[in-house]
């Protein structure tokens, strides 16, 4: 028969084992973790706030702080061709170049040694005040040594497109240009993407009318995945900078006019990197030529 006594000693040593495994906490480390509260849990645990990140462009990653546009910096890579519907043009005549004043002072006669260099693009304007101040003397040595020339506006979705027209008809002659003339859309500026599509869509109409013909649009592959799904765009000609050993490949499936492969070429007459692009899908220098 079990004395009556017991169940009184078993409970006193329950509590006498629950209080000693409490000291052994408060005296313990190994045992600290188990018997803090939740305050000094996220205390410990809180880390410092992290720099909000900036917003880079898939062409031009590392030079943020440029101004007041930004080379790209990818690796150069020899282009590599997936086994899409792709006709690469062959032979002489199927890769050019753009510049601008990042490129400092260019020697175009050697540059038109190159047998590299069909075509040459140049950096003119920029938002509603800007014109890069390499982009007269290269128009006038470009042609005085034979090459094909056209000319780039890069556009600021935050200006008025009206403003910025006017600043590539004030430095961008018609007169000059063998080449179409070309908007080089990277960044949204922080604006909405229904006034960032308005915006551009104006530029473009008034490029139209002003010149006879549409312009054609230059533009990082993954931003034209995500800002020129549109059938409203189809009725341009895209030139999309990847710099990848493969063939970017549009969202939509659309062909595109040229690839800019690299920002890191070497041309004759230029020191340091060069962008450089090639005709793709069949596409040739008289699929850009500006006809007056």
């Amino acid at each position: 028969m079990m004395n009556s006594n017991c169940p009184k000693i078993i409970l006193a040593l329950v509590l006498l084992l629950s209080i000693c495994t409490i000291a052994v906490a408060q005296y313990n480390p190994r045992f600290e973790n188990r018997y803090e509260t939740n305050d000094k849990k996220k205390k410990k645990s809180k880390k410092s706030k992290l720099p909000e990140p900036v917003e880079f462009t898939e062409i031009s990653p590392t030079n943020y702080a440029a101004n007041p546009d930004r080379p790209g910096t990818d690796l150069q890579q020899p282009p590599l061709f997936n086994n899409r519907r792709v006709v690469v043009a062959s032979g002489p005549g199927r890769t050019g170049i753009d510049i601008s004043h990042y490129q400092g002072y260019i020697n175009w006669a050697e540059v038109a040694r190159d047998p590299q260099v069909t075509f040459v693009i140049m950096k003119a304007t920029e938002s509603s005040d800007f014109v890069d101040d390499r982009y007269h003397f290269n128009i006038r040595e470009a042609h005085r040594y034979g090459l094909k020339v056209g000319s780039y506006h890069f556009y600021r979705a935050h200006v008025d497109p009206e403003l910025q027209f006017r600043n590539m008809m004030r430095n961008i002659d018609p007169q000059q240009q063998d080449i179409l003339p070309v908007i080089d859309v990277e960044l949204t500026n922080g604006v909405s993407y229904d006034l960032f599509v308005s915006r551009l869509q104006r530029l473009c109409e008034m490029v139209t009318r002003a010149y006879g013909a549409k312009p054609i649009i230059y533009t990082g592959r993954n931003f034209y995945n995500k800002y020129f799904q549109s059938y409203y765009w189809n009725q341009y000609k895209f030139w999309i900078a990847a710099y990848t050993t493969n063939q970017p490949v549009l969202n939509n499936d659309q062909d595109y006019i040229m690839w800019q492969f690299t920002d890191k070429s070497r041309v004759q007459g230029i020191k340091g990197g060069v962008d450089m692009s090639r005709f793709m899908f069949g596409h040739t220098i008289e699929d850009i030529l500006y006809r007056r």
